[in-house]
């Protein structure tokens, strides 16, 4: 088998009420070169802090996972590993590395799997959907489970809006964001949040930022999430202020994303780092479009 190189874009999910279930794909990537080699093993240029160099790696992990699903035999790899995706901070970081690899064991045996069935093995390495099906499909998809596993759709995302990232300089443990939630909401919270993640759907569908305004809010994680990211709610306040349609913390956080039409996404990043800033936040803002294309393989 050949060199091989795969390229993962970050993610970022729930947008407010979608949760465990909406993610943007987002254009910064991480980038996975393979050689073969006698043994698994990963080298890591650029910030690696705290990323398994062995067979431990998640790459490795969800591309030994795929060729179990497929029943095929996956040789042994030198994966070199280089990611634009801060890790910790709520972008999607180990769903890019875990779909980087069932994308690339997929490649090497000779297309085995369909895309559903790489959805279900990366969504079991990685214990949901919603990340892992935005890096694999692009665009804005929608995961939900089925007895068969899970299922996503595709949406394509408006072309005049804007992502407005406000990205913390220190990560937030994704297990501590988990472990925060209640274990229950109440019927009216859980009403609240479909009849919003059914309206933001149509927001996008229909290119309409007054409907997106009203329906990118959040009752079922966001308001426990809010004890770990300092000023969160003002971030939000100041988004919104400087005129995005809505904004919400990113994944499990401590990154927080404004949705903003073209014109205004400067001033909203801007907005938005400075609300970090009168809080003690050391943090940056970036504008981005949706990445309509999800992982993506090329042989060498």
């Amino acid at each position: 088998m050949g060199d091989l190189r795969v390229r993962v874009p970050a993610s970022s999910a729930n947008l407010g009420p979608g949760f465990d279930s909406f993610a943007i794909a987002l254009p910064i990537l991480a980038e996975f070169e393979m050689r073969p080699a006698r043994t698994w093993s990963v080298s890591i240029e650029g910030d690696g802090d705290g990323i398994p160099t062995d067979d431990e790696n998640l790459f490795i992990v969800a591309a030994r996972a795929a060729a179990k699903a497929a029943t095929e035999t996956l040789g042994t790899y030198h994966v070199t590993q280089r990611s634009a995706i801060p890790a910790g901070r709520g972008l999607g970081s180990s769903a890019a590395a875990i779909v980087g690899g069932v994308v690339a064991a997929n490649a090497l045996l000779g297309g085995p799997l369909d895309r559903r069935s790489l959805l279900r093995v990366a969504s079991e390495v990685e214990g949901h959907a919603d990340n892992v099906a935005a890096a694999l499909y692009g665009a804005l998809t929608v995961a939900l489970p089925s007895d068969d596993g899970p299922v996503a759709t595709r949406i394509a995302f408006p072309r005049a809006w804007r992502i407005c990232l406000l990205i913390p300089r220190e990560p937030l443990a994704t297990e501590r964001a988990r472990a925060i939630l209640p274990a229950s909401v109440s019927r009216a919270d859980a009403v609240f949040n479909l009849a919003h993640a059914a309206a933001l759907l149509a927001a996008v569908l229909r290119s309409d930022g007054a409907l997106l305004s009203i329906a990118m809010v959040d009752r079922l994680h966001q308001p426990a999430r809010a004890q770990l990211v300092t000023g969160l709610d003002d971030i939000i306040a100041a988004a919104r202020g400087a005129g995005a349609f809505g904004a919400a913390l990113s994944g499990a956080g401590p990154a927080v994303i404004a949705v903003a039409p073209a014109r205004l996404a400067d001033r909203v990043v801007a907005a938005m780092e400075e609300s970090a800033h009168a809080v003690g936040m050391m943090a940056r803002g970036r504008v981005v479009r949706v990445r309509a294309a999800g992982a993506q393989v090329r042989r060498q």
